[in-house]
């Protein structure tokens, strides 16, 4: 006999916990990211600047993936953030021109992995395919639509339930018979959406779905040129999007729920033949919804445990499509369903509320519940709220525990999802060096370093060294811990080249920023009259002299450095041959007597010999 879930819920669950966030201003520390100011090291990169509030201690440790777009101050990109704010990783260099989505991290193979969609954005949906990176932030895998319909859409990039293949969606445009639309001088438009279940390794596909196969168009919530992204259905550049597929999530059975925001429904599909097994909400739901639960224009709906009696499902309830409402706010709900009941039913458990001065969700957002499977019950939850850029953490209880804004932007900046991994399950090992910049005022100044390493996890501390020609041996200046995304140190001396090392918590040494050190910037006496013991101040005009004569060229236009010459690069690779070999165990040589620490020394220190070997 199955189990029934409903077992699992305290009797005090069947009265639904719906707290109502309350601001809590004055029980907020706030924090802001370093990436408020310029990236002195990497002036290319420009991540969003997120505003941490923290008023308790159980915050689940961890970190946050976002990915916020249309933006004109920050770049689009994947961004990783710790709980301070500080930006641990953007993905700008590796999507550069292509807007994100749906960045998530990924068991993929049994190995930790980040999951991406890359691609453009139109009115309510993408063109892309899904990238996949591993722990070095290298491209290992890109996964793309097949069948011959159109490229993939941004809504999802969730795994399969065994973790080697991925669920995705494609919005396709199709020729469509909507005659009962008003439709009847000539051809009408369908954005039908298909759903296709595509292996990671092969890029085969292993699964597709069709809505227009399976949901009649009569289930539409949203009719031809209602909305801002339904489409008019009278060209194929605006056809009609009667369903709009958001999200799909597979159980242990191999079928599937999936989410429609335009018919306000969600579907179990049958993972064999991909029929209807049961619908929840919208006009012909087979569940009764009881105290008066609703939702409407929902993402992101999940299960947390599932058998032939019981489900325990979440979603993330907009009740706005931005033209019509069901509710006065959005909120994350956690729902039972009772399939023995006659007739079945569906019952609200818990519901985590909005901020009272976040406005309703529109469009986009997602929960997540922290803890895996059926822990459910005692899990917090970390809310996105999709068009309005703000993410909460909730205690079970629904109490807001955590807050987080991402800056302003005068053109609206958004985020689809966002999601939470715990620190100790997130290791991220760049295949790049270290970023540096030194600076001084004058060659009798101090010398102040700037350094970075974009993606880096596992950095405790840096090493500083200093020397003031090519030849000379590196003086090891200090040793100082890394502070947010970028760490600033000063040398009380002039140092014309300056190199840093990466540094384990164990003391043993990550990477170096280069093989021969980057030369230290010493502004010329004309330019000098604008610049502090920090840096030089940024301008926004040029200044002619009023008789248009040309300022003297006081400053070398050519800015030597050490170059490595061929013989020093191929000891960089002997090394890392011999690294690969195991010789990276144990060693405690500094930066200074062994140059340049390699890649694989990295590997080596943290996932042990026998993975460097394979």
């Amino acid at each position: 006999m199955a189990r029934s879930l409903l077992s699992l819920i305290p009797a005090a669950a069947a009265l639904v916990s719906v707290v109502q966030a309350q601001a809590q201003d004055e029980a907020y520390h706030s924090f802001q990211s370093i990436c408020a100011h310029r990236i002195e090291q990497r002036p290319d990169l420009r991540p969003p600047i997120l505003t941490v509030n923290v008023s308790e201690d159980s915050v689940e440790p961890g970190y946050i993936f976002m990915a916020p777009y249309r933006t004109d101050t920050s770049q689009n990109s994947a961004v990783i953030y710790d709980t301070e704010g500080n930006v641990i990783w953007t993905s700008f260099p590796q999507t550069a021109q292509n807007v994100v989505y749906d960045f998530r991290p990924c068991e993929y193979n049994e190995t930790s992995h980040l999951c991406m969609l890359e691609g453009q954005q139109y009115l309510g949906y993408a063109r892309g395919y899904v990238s996949v990176f591993d722990e070095s932030l290298t491209q290992v895998r890109q996964v793309k639509a097949q069948n011959g319909h159109a490229a993939l859409d941004q809504h999802e990039t969730a795994l399969s339930y065994d973790k080697k293949a991925t669920l995705t969606m494609i919005y396709n445009t199709e020729r469509a018979d909507l005659s009962a639309q008003n439709i009847t001088t000539g051809m009408g438009w369908l954005q039908n959406c298909i759903f296709q279940k595509l292996d990671i390794e092969t890029n085969d596909l292993l699964f597709e779905w069709s809505a227009i196969e399976h949901v009649s168009l009569q289930e539409a919530h949203v009719f031809p040129n209602t909305t801002e992204v339904v489409g008019s259905g009278l060209v194929a550049s605006s056809p009609w999007d009667y369903f709009h597929i958001n999200s799909m999530d597979e159980n242990a059975d191999g079928d599937y729920l999936i989410s429609a925001r335009h018919t306000s429904s969600l579907y179990k599909l049958s993972g064999t033949s991909g029929d209807v097994l049961w619908r929840l909400g919208g006009s012909r739901s087979d569940f009764e919804l009881l105290d008066s639960f609703n939702f409407s224009s929902q993402h992101d709906a999940r299960w947390h445990a599932s058998n032939t009696t019981h489900d325990i499902i979440s979603l993330f309830d907009n009740a706005s499509n931005g033209f019509n409402r069901s509710a006065n706010h959005s909120q994350g709900m956690i729902v039972a369903l009772d399939h023995q009941a006659d007739p079945p039913t569906a019952r609200l458990l818990s519901a985590f509320a909005a901020p009272d001065d976040i406005p309703i969700s529109d469009s986009q957002g997602n929960m997540q519940l922290l803890s895996p499977g059926e822990e459910w019950e005692t899990s917090n939850a970390f809310i996105n709220w999709g068009n309005v850029p703000v993410v909460t953490e909730h205690s079970p209880d629904g109490r807001i525990i955590f807050r987080a804004s991402v800056e302003i932007d005068p053109n609206g900046m958004m985020n689809y999802r966002a999601y939470k991994v715990n620190t100790a399950n997130l290791t991220l090992l760049p295949n790049d060096t270290p970023a540096l910049y030194t600076y001084a005022r004058t060659t009798d100044s101090d010398t102040v370093y700037y350094m970075s390493w974009n993606g880096a996890t596992e950095i405790a501390r840096w090493r500083i060294y200093g020397r003031n020609a090519c030849d000379d041996e590196w003086v090891s200046v200090d040793t100082v811990d890394k502070a947010g995304f970028e760490t600033t140190y000063r040398a009380d001396q002039y140092f014309e080249f300056g190199m840093v090392e990466a540094v384990f918590g164990n003391d043993t040494g990550i990477r170096n920023s280069t093989i021969k050190g980057v030369r230290t910037f010493v502004p010329g006496p004309l330019l000098s009259q604008n610049c502090d013991d920090e840096g030089c101040q940024d301008t926004e005009e040029y200044n002619v002299p009023e008789d248009g004569a040309q300022v003297a060229m006081e400053v070398a236009q050519l800015r030597e450095a050490c170059p490595a010459t061929p013989q020093e690069l191929q000891e960089e690779r002997d090394r890392v041959e011999e690294m690969r070999g195991g010789g990276a165990e144990g060693d405690e040589e500094d930066a200074a007597s062994r140059g340049v620490v390699s890649w694989m020394l990295v590997l080596a220190a943290v996932l042990g010999s026998s993975w460097v070997l394979a």
